[in-house]
């Protein structure tokens, strides 16, 4: 596997690289799928001009409703008038006042009804008619056409997984490598050697993971859904007016209306949702070393960063002699002002082991990230002895797994939908990794346990079950009342053997309106009560039983066989808009009818035994192969 000593030099070519093996899988994927191109585009082309069709029609039959409710509208005008002008006519005749005016609303209300209704009778309603029926038809035709095509492109998408972005990336054959997901073994290797903790915070929940090796030491690039309570500010309004009595400048009196607007606020406790995003890597390099850096150049040009350099010597005399004083005096600044300005791990604890990270090259490559990096400098640094985390601005927006979907029932669409895709999770993956990257001995050390222990006692990782959680549909784990969103956390029951038995706890909020009045003060000198309208937000839970298992090597027809299983044991009624069911690169979560769990859980089992593969067992030779290859390095 080829080594990355130089990121930001590198990067374009590996970018080609994989922009052709894009071009390349994709046709393969066509042939593989033996769809007729030029058939499907040619029926797309009729798809798109039916479309256009029915949509020149629909807004035809807007049209023709938009003038029919303007007539409808004329005609409840001139029954009104009718009304009105009776009304005058009387008060009129009443008063021995002028007919004309009662005369004139009375005769225009008729003529105007038979203006609005005639034609809406005689011409509109037909016109109205004939384009329902041709908006049918030419919609039966469209969505005809677009099941052809969508039939034309079954072969292909059957063969759209998430496992090919992953197959691309490895075959580049660099010290990145990417796993398909989350294991066991992973959670186990990353908390018993480098103190990952195997859950998420308790306001927190995982909902995508991207999990690999970089020279062999393990990463998991996380997006967490978390949830922090603050506060939100409500306004209110109310108009008032009162009457006062003036002087003119001859001294008579008159009384004149003044209208104020009252405004009041409340400030009452608000959920707030987000998405943090971040990279954990770990590497038995300065195993005692622990810092924390954040953006220092962040939309800064380069006038900008050399006056900040500039100024830096001052900075880092002072960061020395604070330490010198209050410290334990070890802190040294680097002989490159540039990096260390830039860089800014002013907190480091160890300067042997930060030397030892930063040679020249690492300190040259982490420059050029930070003042290059088509992102900014947008990256934070925490290394706490063997565990780093890098958490970075662009990866918040960065559409990991979820944009895995390229189905499509165009042949054109669906190569769009998989080129920008994988174009986009290279380049992101790629700058997530690349602070790591920067520092050649994190490619060129790997582990070395003398003794791996990869027992497990369940068969799904726990940050892969709350994503799973959080795949399924609303419906199913939403506690009752809920009107935000949730965070899902799992609790494990005993498994039943190849399937894990959970417990999905969910927290959430019901809204309640509520109205505060607030005393305010008009320019009358009177107090009024202004309405401010809020939502009191009040914490609702609910819990939901679950089976997840890995589904990964049954053959085609097992798996087939699998899901048709599933549905018929999931929770779901007939008149549900979605299965109960979820699945991500072979790992499947069911929300069964309880009374049928421990059956369904049997017969999962049973299907399970047929697995061409298996996995876990893979990858577990891998974690220990790597790690006796180096003890014998070390023997010899």
């Amino acid at each position: 596997m080829k080594e990355i000593l130089e990121p930001m030099k590198e990067y374009k070519q590996y970018q080609e690289r994989f922009d052709s093996l894009i071009d390349s899988a994709f046709g393969e994927l066509v042939k593989m799928s033996q769809i007729n191109v030029e058939q499907n585009r040619e029926t797309v082309e009729r798809y798109n001009h039916a479309d256009k069709e029915l949509r020149a029609e629909r807004k035809k039959l807007s049209t023709q409703r938009g003038l029919k409710s303007f007539l409808i509208f004329l005609s409840v005008v001139g029954g009104l008038a009718i009304v009105v002008g009776g009304l005058m006519l009387y008060t009129a005749i009443s008063n021995g006042s002028s007919l004309l005016a009662s005369i004139l609303t009375l005769v225009s209300g008729p003529v105007v009804m038979l203006c609005s209704i005639l034609p809406i009778c005689l011409v509109i309603n037909k016109k109205i008619k004939a384009l329902r029926e041709s908006v049918k038809l030419l919609k039966q035709n469209a969505d005809s056409i677009l099941n052809e095509a969508w039939e034309q492109m079954t072969a292909l998408n059957r063969l759209f997984d998430g496992d090919i972005t992953n197959k691309m990336v490895n075959s580049l054959d660099t010290v990145i490598q990417l796993d398909r997901y989350y294991s066991v073994l992973h959670e186990v290797y990353l908390n018993r050697y480098f103190k990952l903790p195997y859950f998420s915070d308790n306001d927190s929940s995982t909902v995508n993971m991207i999990v690999g090796t970089i020279a062999d030491n393990p990463f998991v690039i996380s997006r967490e859904f978390d949830v922090e309570m603050g506060t939100k500010t409500y306004e209110g309004f109310l108009v008032v007016s009162w009457t006062e009595t003036r002087r003119d400048s001859n001294g008579k009196t008159y009384t004149t209306t003044r209208t104020q607007t009252l405004v009041a606020t409340v400030t009452k406790p608000c959920p707030y949702y987000g998405n943090e995003t971040f990279l954990v890597y770990g590497n038995e390099s300065a195993p005692n070393l622990n810092f924390t850096r954040k953006p220092q150049a962040k939309g800064k040009d380069d006038k900008q960063i050399e006056r900040m350099v500039k100024r830096g010597e001052k900075k880092l005399s002072k960061i020395a002699e604070k330490d010198f004083k209050h410290g334990d005096g070890s802190f040294v600044a680097m002989s490159d002002t540039e990096f260390d300005i830039l860089f800014g791990a002013f907190d480091r604890d160890n300067e042997n082991q930060f030397r030892l990270l930063f040679t020249p090259l690492a300190q040259r490559n982490m420059i050029d990230l930070i003042k290059d990096s088509p992102y900014d400098d947008d990256f934070y640094f925490v290394k706490k002895g063997k565990l780093n985390t890098i958490l970075s601005h662009h990866g918040d927006t960065w559409n990991m797994l979820a944009g895995r979907n390229f189905e499509s029932y165009s042949v054109d669409i669906a190569r769009d939908l998989f080129t920008n895709y994988n174009k986009e999770f290279f380049k992101n993956m790629y700058f997530m990794l690349a602070p790591l990257l920067c520092i050649p001995l994190y490619q060129q050390y790997k582990p070395n346990d003398m003794a791996l222990d990869l027992s497990a006692e369940t068969n799904i990782a726990a940050r892969e079950a709350e994503m799973m959680a959080n795949i399924l549909p609303r419906e199913y784990v939403a506690p009752e009342g809920s009107s935000t969103a949730c965070i899902h956390k799992v609790k494990y029951m005993p498994s039943m053997g190849l399937v894990d038995n959970i417990v999905i706890y969910s927290y959430a909020y019901a809204t309640i309106a509520r109205v505060d009045l607030v005393p305010r003060v008009a320019g009358n000198g009177r107090m009024y009560s202004v309405p401010v309208h809020w939502d009191e937000y009040i914490p609702v839970s609910g819990t939901t039983e679950a089976l997840i298992f890995d589904a990964n090597g049954l053959s085609a027809s097992k798996y087939a066989e699998l899901m048709s299983l599933l549905k018929n044991y999931d929770t779901a009624s007939d008149n549900a808009r979605a299965d109960a069911i979820a699945e991500c690169c072979g790992v499947i979560i069911v929300v069964p009818q309880v009374e049928h769990k421990v059956a369904l859980a049997n017969k999962i089992n049973e299907l399970l035994k047929d697995k061409e593969t298996n996995p876990l067992e893979e990858l577990r030779k891998r974690f220990v192969n790597t790690a006796n290859e180096m003890l014998n390095k070390k023997e010899s």
